[in-house]
């Protein structure tokens, strides 16, 4: 006959098993404990970075500037499209002199700024010896095009 258990031994055992099962699932056993997921890229000797991350963008208005600084009128849609993309593009300005119109062109630095959410200014081409600023503001609500719908865009670390 099996010789019955106190409750401080029955205690003592179960603590110790639910220990051992908790430093298992915590801390991992042998070579099995491997990160499950993409794994992340290494630079250098111990910085490890994730190379996934991921920034919600909406079509905005490029919005044009005056000389004093003030807030002019829109000036073309940038498209989310455009950013994933990643090329050159070149818009018309919102105005121009004599037939001849101001423009301005995005190129992949912008979009690089625009998926860290940072506001870009850009200057147009010269027209009759002068040129124009503009900005496309990736966060504030203000500058979207009515109706746009979010787009999730992954960007590399």
């Amino acid at each position: 006959m099996a010789k019955r258990m106190s409750r401080r031994d029955f205690f003592e055992v179960t603590m110790t098993s639910v220990g051992g099962l908790v430093a298992v699932s915590l801390f991992g056993c042998g070579k099995d404990n491997e990160p499950v997921g993409p794994k992340p890229m290494l630079r250098g000797v111990d910085a490890v970075v994730d190379p996934r991350k991921e920034v919600t963008l909406y079509d905005t208005h490029a919005m044009a500037l005056y000389m004093d600084g003030g807030l002019g009128p829109k000036t073309g849609i940038i498209k989310v499209d455009y950013i994933i993309k990643n090329e050159k593009v070149d818009m018309k300005f919102w105005h121009g002199h004599g037939g001849k119109d101001h423009r301005f062109t995005l190129l992949p630095e912008h979009f690089a700024d625009l998926k860290k959410l940072k506001k870009v200014t850009i200057v147009t081409t010269p027209v009759d010896g002068h040129t124009h600023k503009l900005f496309i503001d990736p966060v504030s609500a203000k500058y979207r095009v009515a109706g746009a719908q979010p787009v999730v865009v992954t960007i590399e670390g």
